[in-house]
C-alpha cells in the first residue's frame, strides 16, 4: 500500500536495441570516430536549425514554426542546438492535412546538423535517415496526430526515448540512443502533419 510511481506506458511497436556504451561520436563523411564533449547549451528552449531542413520546409523568423509547403515529404527539420537528457522538446501540431497518410516522425541524432549539406538531407526520416549511423527516429501513431495536440519527447540517460500527448502519461517510444554524445532533435513533418510550432519550456522540462 502507499503511494507508488506509475510506470510509463510502452509503445507496442517497440523493437529493443542494445544501448551503446562507447563515449564516442561518429564524424559525418568519415570512417573515423572522435571523442567529443557537449558544446555549451543555451537555457532557451529549442528552435529549428535555420539551414539544415528539407527542401519543402519554410520557417518563420523566430525559428519556432515550420511548415511543409507542398507534397507529403521533404519535411525533415533539426533543432538548432543539442538537447539535454530529460529536456522535453514540446511542439504543437498546428497544421494537419487529412489528404495524406502517415504522420510526424521524431527522434534524435548525434550528427551535428550544421555539418550536413542540403544533398545529405533525404526525403524521409524513416527509413532513409534511421538506416544511417547516429540517427534514431520513429513515427507518431496517426490516430494521435490531431490538430492542436501537444507532443513532448525526451531522452533519458539509459538511451530511451519517451513521448507524451497533451502532457499525459509518458510512453516508451524506442531505445538504443548513444547518450555519450550531444544529441540534436529530429522532427520530420510528414504525411498528414503539415505544420508544427515549437513551444517554450515548461516547469517539468528537466524532471528526471
Amino acid at each position: 500500500m502507499g503511494n507508488t510511481t506509475p510506470k510509463p506506458l510502452i509503445d507496442t511497436s517497440l523493437q529493443h536495441r542494445p544501448v551503446a556504451s562507447r563515449q564516442y561520436c561518429p564524424v559525418s563523411n568519415s570512417g573515423v570516430e572522435r571523442r567529443t564533449s557537449a558544446p555549451p547549451i543555451s537555457i532557451d528552449s529549442p528552435r529549428f536549425h535555420p539551414h539544415a531542413k528539407g527542401k519543402n520546409i519554410r520557417l518563420d523568423a523566430q525559428l519556432r514554426r515550420a511548415t511543409r509547403k507542398s507534397s507529403f515529404c521533404n519535411g525533415i527539420t533539426f533543432s538548432q542546438r543539442p538537447v539535454r537528457l530529460y529536456e522535453k522538446v514540446r511542439l504543437r501540431l498546428s497544421g494537419v492535412h487529412t489528404g495524406w497518410s502517415g504522420a510526424l516522425r521524431f527522434g534524435f541524432t548525434s550528427i551535428d546538423p550544421s555539418e550536413l549539406a542540403i544533398a545529405d538531407i533525404p526525403k524521409y526520416a524513416c527509413p532513409d535517415l534511421v538506416t544511417r549511423p547516429g540517427y534514431w527516429a520513429k513515427a507518431l501513431p496517426e490516430r494521435l496526430a490531431m490538430r492542436d495536440n501537444v507532443v513532448a519527447f525526451w531522452a533519458d540517460r539509459n538511451g530511451r526515448v519517451f513521448y507524451s500527448i497533451n502532457d499525459g502519461e509518458a510512453i516508451l517510444f524506442h531505445c538504443g540512443l548513444s547518450v555519450g554524445c550531444p544529441l540534436w532533435s529530429i522532427i520530420d513533418i510528414y504525411g498528414i502533419t503539415q505544420e508544427i510550432t515549437l513551444l517554450g519550456r515548461c516547469s517539468d522540462n528537466l524532471t528526471h
